[in-house]
């Protein structure tokens, strides 16, 4: 009566259904052919009996079918069939619940003992833990505790073990209860990874914290209130710099949506970017991780990145170490210079985020070049505003964080391998390479330090304050966003303001590091990329000289050890 093909198609819709759906549409079938009347109906017959059982007739597209048949369509056992009848016949088309469904399994976890779990977690983080607001950025958690690297979850759970076995009429969970536990209602509080840019005074805050837990109330008291008024700054400056974020991002007009060559002044709004230099990287680098090149330096290469927090956008400068002129302010400030010239968006107000480091960022120089900016016309306001200490994580480091985490998992040999990893990252990294050669490099470093010299003084206490204003007016500073103005003078004369600072001659690589790279990383390059990562080294001519490497400091001078002579025969007597 049917086709094999349409039956299995039907079998197939039917074990995609959820276990209540298909229950509902067999009950359902079942109404339509099962007789429940008192009394059997006979045609032929006038008298009727009292039925002592039910029948059930099984019916598909109108036409009678057999029990199996009717189990094969809907994909269920016949005892599952039955079970559907019984059901039918004493609740009738409504939904079966499980027996055992409000009733706990005898080796489930009491409410106390649940609770025994967390509050002994809980109560080592009060003890053990740093509190850091705001340290994972793009994440809901907002009150992250960190234990020290030593506790791990094993070493809290052999001390919670020990503990809760002295009380008695108390159950001790397995380890892996206690994982799960630990994961589903405290997954704020979390092991430290070792090499975290922790704050220094939320450590020295901790342990003070620690040592005066025996001691009176009146010192409890003090401590707690120098970490709240610590906390308060970190909270309150980080909370300045999602709002400036989010006032930049929903000014920028709809018209720009990307990096671009603007003219300097032509969009009259508010842009934020953000910037800092990330861990070095190595290449050729393979994920299979070759033994023998681990024990080696492969060839180095920056990263510096500049985030745009209005486009969600990041460019990454990848410096090749044949192209870097160190990571001082004069590199800073020119690739920053570099940014603003070929991919800013023509802002007339600029406010610039970064970390508190003071050899790169948080400068003389960079205070001056800013100022420059805005006395030559490029600007017409500058804000410059640092994080707290041990608080910088931001912008940057998420975008840095894609890439690494690409980087991990992908072989590269060359700057270019590596400037595809950045763009397949994310739809908001961008790569700018420069380099490996250092005559053809696609930005220029300038000497800003000594030309802004001649027309700049110093900022004094620029360690102590956080925020810096720079306008026609001339600077303006603030210790914390919320603290008054102080007004600097630091311009000594204002004209001439014009040209460029000289070039830095980029050094390259010496012979050494050309004959190292040669010899022992060109054997893990590709083919095609040998000549360009680890070409052969210059021979030296009277005319080109090989570039003499400068000795260690404070290295002490070879001993040169006299050779033992042979002792002498005697002569015979």
């Amino acid at each position: 009566m049917f086709q094999d093909e349409e039956l299995q198609e039907l079998r197939c819709h039917f074990m995609s259904l959820e276990r209540a759906e298909l229950d509902m549409v067999v009950l359902a079938k079942i109404s339509c052919g099962i007789h429940l009347s008192a009394f059997t109906i006979r045609p032929k017959q006038k008298s009727q009996t009292e039925r002592k059982a039910s029948r059930t007739d099984y019916f598909h597209h109108g036409q009678r079918i057999c029990r199996d048949t009717f189990t094969f369509i809907h994909a269920i056992s016949r005892e599952k069939l039955t079970a559907l009848i019984v059901h039918y016949k004493e609740h009738g088309i409504s939904p079966r619940q499980h027996g055992n469904l409000k009733k706990l399994p005898s080796n489930s976890l009491s409410f106390k003992d649940t609770r025994n779990v967390v509050d002994f977690i809980v109560n080592y983080a009060e003890d053990h833990a740093i509190m850091l607001p705001g340290r994972t950025p793009h994440n809901w958690v907002s009150d992250v505790k960190l234990l020290p690297t030593n506790c791990s979850k094993k070493s809290v759970f052999d001390q919670y073990s020990e503990t809760l076995s002295s009380v008695p009429e108390s159950r001790v969970v397995s380890y892996r209860s206690f994982r799960r536990i630990w994961a589903a209602l405290l997954p704020f509080i979390r092991t430290m990874p070792p090499a975290t840019d922790l704050c220094w005074v939320c450590q020295q805050d901790a342990a003070k914290l620690t040592r005066v837990r025996n001691e009176s109330v009146e010192t409890k008291t003090a401590v707690i209130k120098d970490i709240e008024q610590h906390l308060f700054i970190v909270t309150s400056e980080r909370s300045y710099f999602r709002f400036v974020c989010d006032t930049a991002k929903q000014a920028l007009p709809e018209d720009i949506a990307d990096f671009g060559v603007n003219p300097p002044c032509s969009y009259d709004g508010v842009v934020h970017y953000s910037f800092d230099f990330a861990q070095q990287v190595q290449y050729p680098s393979n994920p299979l991780q070759p033994g023998p090149i681990y024990f080696k330096t492969p060839r180095k290469c920056g990263l510096f990145g500049i985030h745009c927090e209005a486009l969600s956008k990041q460019i990454n400068y990848l410096i090749d170490e044949a192209c870097s002129p160190g990571k001082g302010a004069d590199c800073v400030i020119s690739l920053l210079h570099h940014f603003l010239s070929n991919y800013g968006l023509g802002e007339q107000d600029l406010h610039i985020h970064a970390d508190n480091c003071s050899g790169q960022n948080k400068n003389s120089a960079m205070m001056n070049y800013l100022l420059w900016r805005v006395m030559t016309g490029r600007h017409r306001s500058i804000k410059m505003s640092f994080l707290i200490t041990g608080h910088t994580k931001f912008s940057p480091d998420w975008c840095f964080g894609l890439f690494k985490k690409r980087l991990r998992r992908t072989k590269v040999d060359s700057m270019q391998c590596i400037a595809a990893v950045v763009e397949s990252s994310s739809t908001s990294n961008l790569a700018h390479v420069i380099g490996p050669d250092p005559n053809t490099a696609s930005v220029s470093f300038f000497k800003w330090t000594e030309f802004l010299g001649q027309y700049f003084r110093k900022v004094k206490d620029i360690k102590a304050n956080q925020h810096f204003h720079f306008s026609q007016d001339g600077l303006v500073v603030k210790k914390f966003s919320s603290s008054p103005e102080v007004t600097l003078n630091i311009v000594k004369t204002r004209v001439p303001l014009e040209g460029m600072p000289n070039v830095i001659s980029l050094p390259g690589l010496d012979n050494k590091r050309q004959n190292y790279l040669y010899q022992e990383i060109r054997p893990f390059v590709q083919e095609e990329f040998k000549d360009i990562v680890c070409p052969k080294p210059v021979v030296a001519t009277p005319d080109n000289p090989p570039a003499t490497v400068p000795e260690e400091p404070n290295t002490p001078p070879a001993i040169v050890r006299p050779k033992k002579q042979p002792a002498k025969k005697r002569r015979k007597q």
